[in-house]
């Protein structure tokens, strides 16, 4: 984001485009802005730990009436804008797009662009511009593109505590620990987006809630066999849209998920009690002790008995 109302847009080497309309970049009442300087960023993209993510400007705008940015050539960073109240715009590739209070606006890199808060009621926004190795990783899990720059993340108060972080850590220096700890922040910042995008993005405001009303009721029969169309029954879904929904919110299978937690209950009680295997598979609903090793070796990759006498912590 670009801070200063004039006729020029700067870039890292200076002046890049004049200015087409009147433009409004800052000068909020209550606004906080912090802008690394280009030769911290240099520095910073060279440290292993931090190539992957940098923050390079960080920014809230409360209540911006009048903002207005246009860049016909882009910037080398991608932004990241998040509407907390109000609303406003965005002009990318011949077409417009409205961003609501709780979408994020993201624009990739080197993609032109503008975009302004609307006349009433004007967007509050958070925003950060950012470069790394690992952002087209991150823009893909928050399925944006050109072509859709605009996506629903909701309104958690976790994230408004990131950006806030990430605000302070920037604002305190420019020392190698402080850039690290605001690389990290911003990571997790990041993955708090894409976790929100994808609950935002349930085909239906209970999907998320079934899901997790069935993974309930699977911690609380750990010792029975469940069948996949009780749990499908259970959320009052068919049994293929049930498995399809269960596999993006957790990443397995809901009979594999079931198998692991019943798994993880077992090092538990190996952990933290004398029961014998045989035990252990009984209190889980498992007859056959034999049957129950060659699972949790499935899991664990090591029989029960290997791991009650490998030493932890």
């Amino acid at each position: 984001m670009d801070y200063f109302p004039t006729l020029w847009q700067y870039g890292a080497a200076g002046p890049v485009v004049a200015m087409s309309r009147q433009q409004k970049g800052e000068g909020f009442p209550g606004q906080r802005i912090v802008v690394l300087p280009r030769s911290v960023v240099a520095r910073a993209e060279k440290h292993p730990l931090m190539r992957g993510l940098i923050p390079t400007d960080v920014g809230y705008f409360p209540n911006a009436v009048g903002h207005l940015r246009e860049r016909p050539d882009g910037v080398h960073q991608a932004i990241f804008i998040y509407c907390r109240k109000g609303s406003g715009w965005c002009e990318m590739n011949g077409h417009r797009h409205a961003v609501k209070a709780g979408e994020l606006l993201v624009v990739p890199p080197e993609t032109p662009h503008a975009y302004g808060a609307d006349d009433s009621p004007a967007w509050s926004i958070y925003w950060f511009h950012a470069k790394g190795a690992l952002l087209p990783s991150f823009l893909h899990e928050l399925d944006v593109s050109v072509e859709r720059p605009v996506t629903r993340i909701g309104e958690g108060p976790q994230m408004l505590a990131l950006f806030q972080e990430v605000l302070d850590v920037v604002d305190h220096g420019y020392t190698t620990l402080q850039l690290l700890y605001a690389s990290q922040t911003l990571a997790h910042l990041i993955a708090a987006m894409v976790r929100d995008h994808r609950s935002a993005h349930s085909d239906h405001p209970s999907t998320h809630q079934k899901i997790a009303q069935t993974i309930a009721y699977m911690k609380e029969h750990l010792n029975q066999s469940l069948q996949l169309d009780a749990l499908a029954a259970l959320a009052n879904l068919s049994r293929s849209r049930y498995v399809d929904l269960f596999k993006r919110q957790t990443g397995f299978a809901p009979i594999d998920y079931f198998i692991r937690l019943r798994m993880h209950r077992a090092c538990q009680l190996l952990d933290t009690t004398d029961l014998s295997v045989k035990s252990v598979a009984a209190e889980l609903g498992y007859d056959d002790p034999l049957y129950f090793s060659r699972v949790f070796k499935a899991v664990n990759d090591v029989n029960p008995t290997v791991y009650r006498r490998t030493r932890k912590g």
